[in-house]
């Protein structure tokens, strides 16, 4: 009989192992989901948007803390029209406003909820502070600082900016950055100026500032993309050809992996330009993204019936990315929300017409569901805590995973997980599931087991993802949600926020007694 009950166990896990191959037991996690396959991006928020974003306490700006409710509210409806790339303004004179005391909470906040969205961001570095620039007057907010469009003294200050960015969003870091533009419309004397400058003082200039930048970030984070800056289809293609001629220490050819282009107008022809200049010096390979696209002059209705051309027109010009700009509807042309000016007015971002347009272009699929959280209840029963939740069946693409965030901080009584204690990727083909082993009486008993791909628990029934967070967690409240990703890097809809409270670890005492005796 017992040979026989053997037997029969064996059977069961032959035909059990049969459906999937035996992998690790944990669900595998780290912060890293699919990289999101789209070519649609957005200026979100504009070049000073840490000046006229909307703060607790407006006056004088950056005294109070961002709106998080309104950054996340944005961000999540850019989300959902098929957002995945935001390009970010960091003017350094604002996150470093003295030598040595950086200010990272707005660039945290606005870098953090995108990734919990999906949206990948590429910062865009200018503009120095003014202990970094000649004749440069303290006391002098950065927004109305004259020289921020001045290349700093000593390019060794830009190298530690640059090396901070890196080492904090960078795979050192936060693991959040992948792609890094240097500087915005280089060519044009608002953004890049010298003094003195009777020609082209700033080629050589932006020559060094972009090399330089490419030394430290290959050191820092090998692999990362760089783009040249954002040249504008006004001086661009000439600025381009004058940067590219430099030779010796100037050379910048083995400097940047992409071109960033502006195009409002003529896109085709400005477009071929820059392709023009890339090829006179053997590097019509390199990639186009477009960092700022829009259409001087339409309308809602010109863009209802023109989009899809356009982007048709600049993917057949080689570029493989694009950037609206902007979000809000402005002069430059139509976006995702109604103009809200003056930015700084606590107003909601409300969708214009152009919304639906844009979303139709670039987020034309199904996001698989929201999970259903299980597991913690109210209070643990232990702090190594185990999270549990419905698995989901995918969207127009195949699932990926699973996005875990526990957060411990509220704003205005919400998690917006903007600096989530964890934020874990859960892959898709680790999930567990509920095999039986044999208990010591010959009976069987359930227990956490191996994993099996995602097609076999929905084909099997096994209905339910679990993870154990890394670590033990500290006593006190915790809020936690999930959402489900499929391979091109979608994000689903998150979970609503779980509550769940650890308690301090009971403790049991020896009773007291005298150093002499009983």
């Amino acid at each position: 009989m017992r040979f026989c009950h053997k037997a029969r166990i064996a059977l069961f896990l032959m035909i059990l192992l049969s459906l999937s191959p035996i992998v690790a037991p944990a669900a595998q996690a780290g912060r890293t989901p699919p990289e999101n396959r789209s070519a649609y991006g957005m200026d979100l928020f504009g070049l000073g948007w840490q000046w006229v974003f909307p703060r607790v306490e407006a006056y004088p700006r950056l005294s109070g803390s961002i709106r998080l409710d309104m950054l996340d509210d944005a961000i999540h409806q850019a989300a959902d029209a098929g957002v995945r790339w935001s390009r970010l303004s960091v003017w350094w004179c604002m996150v470093e406003p003295e030598r040595g005391q950086f200010f990272w909470d707005d660039l945290d906040a606005a870098i953090q909820i995108s990734h919990n969205y999906g949206i990948a961001t590429m910062p865009v570095l200018l503009y120095p502070p003014y202990w970094a620039v000649k004749n440069g007057v303290a006391g002098v907010e950065c927004v109305n600082n004259m020289r921020k469009n001045y290349p700093p003294q000593d390019m060794a200050d830009w190298e530690n900016f640059v090396r901070a960015m890196v080492r904090r969003y960078g795979p050192q870091g936060k693991n959040l950055v992948n792609a890094w533009e240097i500087w915005n419309e280089p060519d044009l004397p608002e953004f890049l100026s010298v003094d003195n400058d009777w020609g082209n003082g700033t080629v050589p200039v932006y020559a060094e500032l972009l090399s330089r930048a490419a030394a430290v970030i290959r050191a820092e984070a090998p692999g990362a993309k760089i783009l040249f800056g954002g040249l504008s289809d006004i001086n661009g293609p000439a600025f381009l050809d004058k940067v590219l001629s430099q030779t010796g220490p100037y050379s910048v050819r083995n400097s940047f992996d992409i071109v960033s282009v502006h195009a409002y107008s003529q896109h085709a022809w400005k477009l071929s330009q820059i392709r023009n200049v890339l090829a006179k010096y053997g590097l019509g390979d390199r990639p186009l993204w477009d960092t700022e696209l829009n259409y001087l002059g339409w309308s809602y209705g010109d863009a209802e019936t023109g989009l899809a051309g356009l982007f048709q027109l600049v993917t057949d010009q080689g570029v493989q990315r694009s950037f609206w700009y902007l979000s809000t509807t402005s002069h430059w042309g139509p976006g995702i929300f109604h103009p809200r000016w003056p930015e700084w007015d606590p107003l909601p971002f409300v969708q214009s017409p152009f919304y639906e347009t844009y979303r139709a272009q670039a987020a034309a699929f199904a996001l698989p569901a929201a999970p259903t959280p299980l597991l913690p209840g109210a209070t643990p029963k232990t702090q190594q805590v185990t999270f549990e939740w419905s698995a989901v069946a995918p969207g127009t693409y195949p699932l990926a995973g699973y996005k875990l965030q526990v957060d411990t901080r509220l704003f205005m009584d919400q998690p917006y997980f903007a600096d989530p204690l964890i934020d874990a990727w859960v892959s898709g083909d680790r999930l567990t599931f509920v095999p039986f082993l044999v208990s010591s009486g010959g009976g069987m008993r359930s227990a956490v087991g191996v994993a099996a791909p995602a097609d076999v628990r929905l084909r099997q029934g096994w209905e339910n993802v679990t993870y154990q967070a890394p670590a033990p967690l500290s006593p006190g409240r915790y809020y936690w949600r999930i959402a489900a990703v499929d391979v091109q890097g979608n994000v689903g809809p998150y979970s609503p926020p779980q509550t769940f409270q650890v308690r301090f670890p009971y403790s049991s005492f020896l009773p007291l007694t005298t150093l002499n005796g009983p």
